[in-house]
């Protein structure tokens, strides 16, 4: 509204006797980046750009992936260029102002930036009609590992789409991806080093280290602390992961851990434990997954096979853009809900994840039952996701499907704003791992054979309990290594 100091967050001094708003920044893409700037004014003394990749912002309090603070402005204009930043054809930017205008600072949030809509001179691959193959940056080919797309001899087009984007039909049946793990890619593989950040839902687990293949297998196995970092106490420690850490929401908690008092800082991470992904190199919306695995055996562990929003559409926080459990099943021999149902390795499950709270996970999510524990041998674990349904099997043999309407379930409004099967209406990528105890995938007062679960969801010294029980759990872990031989993405049939 004209006349109005609309946007200001602080005032330095008092009074406002000017009008002042942020002009809508310039977006251009680079040949390795991007650019942002706004004009100069009189009365500018200090602007901040704030840029997220394929993550919105939910407070001026984030800080961005890509940031910086000017005090100079170049040839009438407050711009940088954040190069070094590959981006494709799917990326969305998501970007917040700060400017100080005379003695007022305000701030403004951007609406999201798909990068096919920037201006510049320089496009990814996939923006254009014409564009018939990948970026050589995101080329999915490689010696060992992910395949380009090939079309059958004839094509009935799928509805299935890829990041980065090719520029001929997706084909029924077509194989869009297979990682067969002769060695491990880490041009298409990205290690996380991070702490997960959501309170509500997260493991006792600090993501790092360096997943490993031997045999032709992918191996993913968690240490202790005690093993990680043998010259770092567990309490009363500092540890900088600094420009390793991948964490993106909020790189203070993601990438600073510091233990000291009784709560939930009160130690470190008892388990460390690598976790990959495609993130920056692959992502799908729609077709089917497979991953032939022999998971974990342990108490309290349990395997991540994981698709994950690409772009967060429907928010970043409490899974607000869901996310989808190819399959899983905890490490436990023998786990008993306070009813007594048996949820142990013998359980077999799947589905999405739409809320931190177990019990809805356990009540969603689809299983299947048998008498031997999972992570005794090998098994191919299949999710067929389309624009209507989410199918369920293992070694062929499906055991669950789910339709859409996952809006009916109150759990997000913006969902209504998506599609039928929002939030799984977007791009997803591919993420490997395993997490060990946790608020997510334990209800309270569950029990093994010999002793009940040693932590309390949501308890301030939580992850302390847990690790004061080490003597009770760590003797369980006699295969403690999630391992992978192969994944497949197939374009869907639908």
């Amino acid at each position: 509204m004209p006349g109005l100091c609309i946007g200001i967050l602080l005032l330095i001094g008092f009074g406002c006797t000017t009008a002042y708003k942020i002009p809508t920044p310039t977006v251009e893409l680079l040949e390795t980046g991007f650019s942002v700037s706004i004009p100069d004014e009189e009365g500018v003394k200090v602007v901040a750009f704030n840029v997220n990749r394929n993550r919105n912002f939910t407070s001026f309090i984030n800080e961005g992936q890509y940031n910086v603070r000017l005090t100079e402005p170049q040839n009438g204009r407050w711009t940088t260029n954040f190069s070094s930043v590959p981006l494709r054809s799917q990326d969305v930017l998501y970007l917040w102002t700060s400017v100080q205008h005379q003695k007022a600072v305000y701030q403004d949030l951007a609406q999201p930036l798909p990068v096919c809509n920037l201006g510049g001179e320089y496009r990814p691959r996939g923006c254009s009609p014409g564009d018939d193959d990948f970026t050589d940056d995101n080329q999915l080919s490689t010696e060992d590992s992910a395949l380009e797309p090939t079309a059958p001899s004839v094509c009935e087009p799928s509805e299935s789409q890829v990041s980065p984007q090719i520029g001929v039909s997706i084909c029924k049946g077509q194989l869009l991806f297979e990682e067969t793990f002769d060695q491990l890619n880490e041009s298409l593989w990205i290690h996380d080093v991070r702490l997960p950040l959501d309170s509500k839902d997260a493991e006792f687990v600090l993501y790092d280290g360096k997943a490993k293949v031997h045999d032709g297998n992918l191996v993913i196995e968690p240490l202790l602390w005690s093993s990680y970092r043998p010259d770092l106490s567990i309490a009363n420690s500092r540890l900088d992961l600094s420009e390793r850490c991948t964490g993106t929401h909020n790189r203070i908690k993601e990438c600073i851990l510091h233990s000291t008092g009784s709560g939930p800082s009160g130690i470190m991470p008892p388990i460390v434990t690598p976790r990959i992904s495609t993130k920056e190199t692959f992502a799908f919306q729609y077709g089917r997954i497979e991953i032939r695995a022999k998971l974990p055996k342990g108490d309290w562990i349990v395997p991540l096979l994981l698709l994950e929003p690409l772009t967060e559409w429907y928010g970043q926080s409490g899974y607000e853009s869901g996310q989808l459990r190819v399959a899983l099943a905890r490490g436990n021999s023998v786990l008993r809900m306070p009813r007594g149902k048996l949820v142990d390795g013998r359980s077999l499950y799947g589905g999405p994840v739409l809320s931190t709270d177990a019990h809805q996970r356990e009540d969603l999510w689809l299983s299947k039952r048998k008498i031997s524990h999972f992570g005794d041998d090998f098994h191919t674990y299949s999710l067929d996701w389309s624009s209507n349904r989410l199918l369920f099997s293992v070694d062929g043999q499906v055991y669950g499907e789910m339709l859409n309407g996952f809006t009916e379930l109150d759990e997000n409004p913006r969902w209504k704003q998506g599609g039928p099967m929002a939030p799984f209406d977007k791009m997803f990528y591919i993420s490997l791992g395993v997490s060990v105890g946790g608020f997510g995938d334990f209800v309270d007062h569950l029990r093994t054979a010999t002793y009940e679960k040693p932590w309390a969801n949501y308890h301030p010294q939580a992850k302390l309990q847990f690790h004061q029980a080490q003597d009770q759990w760590l003797p369980t872990w006699k295969q403690p290594a999630l391992k992978i031989d192969y994944v497949r993405v197939f374009a869907t049939d639908n």
